[in-house]
């Protein structure tokens, strides 16, 4: 169960929110190649839209190792980032007392993502190199860490749903694949197409999600109880 291994925490310092941008460089200019790690010496990754967003991220709590982040871009004067990338079937009204959010730079580290943490999932590299290993056992430790990286990423949309729900956020928008969209949608979360397919970083769709609607769904959201814990109230290590 994610609330046994992971914590989600809101970034409310320079120091966590510097987490949150470490992560995203990892991932998104290291493993990735979306962004070009040259423009960040710091190794840190972030934008202009850092200024008006709240980040969010996780910690494995046995090891302590930070794995995942999110962020939530508020529209303020300016439009949100979907409206640049995407042809869009319907306007994003700025309405103020019911303010919509773009979710962004959802990521989890690859090691998570490709070997998983040894104690959650004990199989590691040396399993793929031991000639002795069957098939089956492949196979279910692939599994394993999928469904680790679903897990991580389950907890971060709860504790986005917790945040928004709680500060009168009634729409979320974001720009995703077709596979992470099938993975919400199995998993529960009726999100819905709003515009024709773009390229950013690849082929990505315009989606959008009724908070309300998300906050309520005890299908999935049963699974995770802790919500998120604001990172200034942690105590020091």
């Amino acid at each position: 169960m994610f609330d046994n291994h992971y914590e989600v925490f809101l970034a409310d310092t320079r120091e966590s929110k510097e987490i949150n941008y470490s992560i995203r460089y990892k991932t998104y200019c290291e493993e990735m190649g979306f962004e070009n790690k040259d423009n960040f010496p710091r190794a840190q990754e972030f934008d202009d839209h850092d200024q008006h967003s709240a980040h969010f991220i996780v910690r494995h709590k046995p090891t302590g190792q930070w794995v995942g982040a999110i962020r939530l871009i508020f529209q303020n004067d300016q439009a949100l980032p979907i409206v640049q990338f995407c042809n869009l079937q319907e306007q994003i009204s700025k309405n103020n007392i019911k303010p919509a959010v773009e979710l962004s730079r959802l990521c989890v580290l690859k090691d998570v993502r490709r070997k998983g943490i040894v104690d959650i999932a004990p199989n590691n590299d040396s399993t793929y190199n031991n000639k002795t290993t069957h098939a089956t056992e492949r196979k279910q430790s692939l599994h394993s860490h999928n469904k680790t990286n679903r897990s991580i990423i389950w907890g971060l949309f709860n504790a986005v749903t917790e945040y928004c729900y709680s500060n009168n956020i009634e729409t979320w928008y974001f720009i995703t694949t077709t596979s992470l969209a099938k993975v919400l949608r199995k998993g529960g979360c009726n999100i819905m197409n709003i515009g024709e397919p773009c390229s950013h970083n690849g082929e990505r769709y315009p989606f959008k999600k009724d908070v309300v609607d998300t906050y309520l769904n005890e299908g999935w959201r049963k699974n995770y109880k802790n919500s998120y814990r604001v990172f200034s109230e942690l105590e020091p290590q």
